[in-house]
Formats: structure tokens, sequence, C-alpha cells
């Protein structure tokens, strides 16, 4: 099902700018897809580790290009390239609330929604947020934002006063896909609400007495900020006792669950509830 075209109406599609080092048909095509439905949304849970408590799902954009699914790894950053990223997160932004908005009563998750860095600058986007959330009947307390990885920050003051920003709108902002040895580390003392350990680094913690170390360290020091760490990759039970071990709050992979449609998550919420913890 394609966005409401009362909301994307509010969000024209821009035509693609800045293609200089990506192919136009490509970007055109991408331009097309998100105009047509092509692009949908799936959900991958995250759930609390003390208490297996589902908490929130990340929201997360699937191209499928007849005859066959576009990665993300290809069309994401097309979309950042070719100037494309403000419609796909108007994209996802919209079908997300539409979508989780009427499971919010019996499910109680909130989403996350993934945004380069050059969109979390932008003054307006509490604005276009807000507009498109209220279609859906979400409030901003009920959306975090995940700041990715894709483009490395500059100007430290800048992304403070975007951080602050949001807060003040209702949002919550989680630094994602933090590695080992991360060059950003100077980023944890800004006011995010959460840090996200890369799937590469929770993968590391069974048989890594550095990794974990280096976890240990990242959640003390949330925890006197008042931040939550959330692992990605808990694929099987030793990772998910490894990051519970280590004090990490949420996990979300595999082992919890791959990202679903919206209409399938009423039923993983029974089955994982009903399911024998992991640890």
């Amino acid at each position: 099902m394609s966005p409401p075209l009362a909301v994307l109406a509010e969000f024209p599609l821009r035509s693609p700018q800045g293609t200089a080092h990506v192919p136009h048909a490509d970007a055109a095509a991408l331009a097309e897809g998100l105009c047509n439905g092509e692009v949908q949304v799936h959900y991958q849970p995250v759930v609390r580790l003390a208490d297996r408590r589902p908490v929130m799902v990340e929201a997360l954009a699937r191209w499928h290009r007849p005859p066959v699914p576009i990665s993300p790894t290809r069309f994401v950053p097309l979309a950042e390239r070719s100037g494309l990223a403000r419609d796909l997160s108007v994209l996802v932004a919209t079908r997300a609330a539409s979508e989780v908005a009427p499971l919010w009563q019996r499910l109680r998750l909130k989403v996350s929604v993934n945004l380069p860095l050059g969109e979390l600058l932008l003054p307006d986007l509490p604005a276009w947020l807000r507009r498109a959330l209220r279609a859906g009947g979400l409030h901003p307390a009920q959306v975090a934002l995940e700041l990715t990885e894709t483009t490395e920050v500059r100007d430290r003051s800048a992304l403070r006063r975007a951080l602050l920003r949001l807060r003040r709108a209702g949002h919550r902002v989680l630094l994602d896909d933090v590695i080992l040895h991360d060059d950003r580390s100077w980023l944890f003392c800004l006011p995010f609400a959460a840090i996200k350990l890369d799937r590469s680094l929770v993968e590391r913690l069974p048989s890594d007495a550095h990794a974990r170390s280096e976890v240990r360290r990242l959640v003390r020091l949330a925890n006197r900020q008042g931040k939550q760490v959330i692992a990605e990759g808990v694929s099987d039970r030793r990772l998910w006792q490894a990051a519970r071990a280590l004090g990490v709050h949420h996990a979300q992979g595999y082992l919890v669950s791959r990202p679903l449609p919206a209409e399938a998550l009423t039923e993983w919420h029974g089955q994982w509830r009903g399911f024998r913890s992991p640890a």
C-alpha cells in the first residue's frame, strides 16, 4: 500500500539533484519507485534484555524493483547522493506513522526512523516530521530518530543544536552503528538518548575480551548520562547472554526477529511473549 496521497502531497517529490556521480537512470528509477509504491517499510523489533519486553521497532526501507529487490546498501546511499534523501525519509516516516499507530493500543511499540546527518541538521526537520506523523496518529515521543553513519560529523556545535532542537520537539535521537575503536567516540557526550552497538562489535563479545571491555565502558558511560545501549545483530543465545551480562539494555537481531511487515507484528508479539527466555 502506498503512503496516503493527502500526506505525500505536502512533500512533492523533487527531481534528482547532484547526480554527477550517480547514473541518471538509477536516480530516476528510485524517484519513480518512491512515487509508485515500490519502496515499502519493514519493522525490526527491539526488546529489553532484562525482561524480554518488546519496546520498539526500527523502520527499514525495502525497495522491490521488479524483478528483484534492491539492497538498502545500494539504494540508501543512492538516495543521499542523488538528492532524494528527504523524499525517502518522508516516505518512511509517513508509512511508519500510518502502519504503527493502529497497533499502539495493543502493542505499545515505539518506532525509530533512520536519518542521514544532512537531514538531521536541517532546521525544518521537526516541522515536516510533525506533519508526517500527525496524519498517522503518532506523537513525537513515540518516534525516535537514528543518526546513520554515512556522513562524517564536522561541526559538533551544529549537531548539538540539532539534537537539542529535536529533543524540544519531543524526539529521542539514537547514535547508530557504533563500532570497536569508533572514531566518533567524541559524539558520545552529545545529547543522544541511546547508542546502538554495530553488529560487528556485538559478534565479538563472546570471544574478544577487548570488545567486552569496550562495551562495559560504553554501558557505564551511558548509565552516567542517562542513555541506553542497544545491541544490534543479536542472532543467537551466546550474543544475547554476552550483551546482557555486560549490562546492555536492549537487543535487536535475528534471534528476536527479522524485519517484518506491519501486519505481522501482532503475531510476532504474541509468539515472542510466549517463548522461553533466550537467557
